[in-house]
């Protein structure tokens, strides 16, 4: 199959359409990946998708290993995912009442469930992975379940927000994912959704897709999956990105709009031009990721070196973004990480 072709395949479940085009045949590292868009609503995924079942194997013995290279995290892979945990906290935690029930979904070693259970809330996650759900409970002593979906024991209407950070990318169906977590929140609850945004990459195409990522999503197309489960945005959400906090829709709520031939046919030029090899080069952004990484990693080790667990280093960002303020029995807000 070559780059460029197009194939009829089975319905596209966001908007009927049965008309692909390949972008790329090929994924990270090289190895053999068919990408395709849909040419009815730019809808980009694998092809063909793949076997739920093979899937949920994956996620929950190989996918750690094959991607941080372990069964457990690097204690700078917990600090990364301390910061972002710290960061969506902030952010969300000011949308919900004290006390409130969370639920993290892909809760991978637990951080989030952890800064959320330090903050009141009375915070649970599912993670797929065996070894890090095993490690988010060892380490955090928090309430993080080995499985998917389909094992968890929700009660309908019970939960103020679930969270699906840069998770619903990996799902084999996110229709069905986001029908089920509507069930189990509140008529208030609040759904957040983050997943990268095909619209912003500037990679090499062989960089950009991967066999984790089944969906890759845009704004115009996540709204529109978000919108067909019986989601939209709450009113402040800035909607022309991917990290977006959903409330449910009214009845009366429009589908939103973008998500048509016009993008399909935008993508396609972009992988086209921006992914080449030469285009990437000259982009200069090999020399600037190096740099950053390096700068990153550095940083990283000056501040693991300084604790002697990552239960320790944890506690110490969390005290730092969130300071106790006299007289108040609990923590009304999250800052950002020091």
């Amino acid at each position: 199959m070559k780059i460029g072709a197009r194939i009829e395949t089975s319905p596209c479940r966001l908007c009927r359409g049965i008309e692909r085009q390949v972008l790329a045949t090929r994924g990270r590292g090289f190895a053999p990946l068919t990408t395709v868009v849909c040419r009815g609503c730019g809808l980009v995924s694998h092809h063909p998708l793949p076997d739920p079942a093979e899937v949920a194997a994956f996620y929950a013995t190989r996918y750690r290993v094959a991607y941080k290279g372990g069964w457990e995290p690097k204690r700078k892979h917990a600090l990364r995912a301390l910061r972002g945990a710290l960061g969506r906290a902030g952010r969300l935690a000011p949308l919900l009442r004290p006390g409130a029930r969370v639920l993290d979904i892909g809760a991978s070693s637990g951080e989030f469930t952890y800064v959320m259970q330090r903050g009141g809330f009375a915070a649970r996650g599912i993670e797929p992975n065996l070894g890090y759900a095993d490690f988010a409970r060892r380490t955090y002593g928090v309430a993080v379940e080995s499985g998917g979906l389909e094992e968890a024991e929700i009660a309908p209407g019970s939960l103020g927000l679930v969270t699906l950070n840069h998770v619903l990318e990996h799902l084999a169906d996110p229709w069905d994912a986001l029908h089920r977590i509507r069930r189990w929140l509140a008529p208030d609850g609040l759904l957040f959704i983050e997943v990268p945004n095909l619209a912003g990459v500037r990679k090499q195409a062989a960089n950009t897709f991967h066999a984790a990522h089944i969906w890759n999503f845009t704004p115009e197309t996540l709204r529109l999956l978000a919108w067909q489960a019986g989601f939209v945005p709450v009113a402040e959400e800035d909607r022309a990105g991917t990290s977006l906090v959903f409330r449910r829709r009214h009845a009366d709520e429009p589908p939103p709009v973008g998500a048509d031939p016009l993008l399909a046919r935008s993508l396609a030029a972009q992988v086209a031009t921006a992914g080449r090899p030469l285009a990437y080069l000259l982009s200069g952004a090999p020399v600037t990721r190096r740099v950053a990484r390096l700068v990153r990693n550095l940083e990283e080790r000056i501040v693991c070196a300084r604790h002697a667990t990552v239960r320790e280093m944890a506690d110490a960002a969390i005290e730092a973004a969130w300071p106790v303020r006299a007289g108040e029995a609990r923590l009304p807000w999250f800052g950002a990480p020091a």
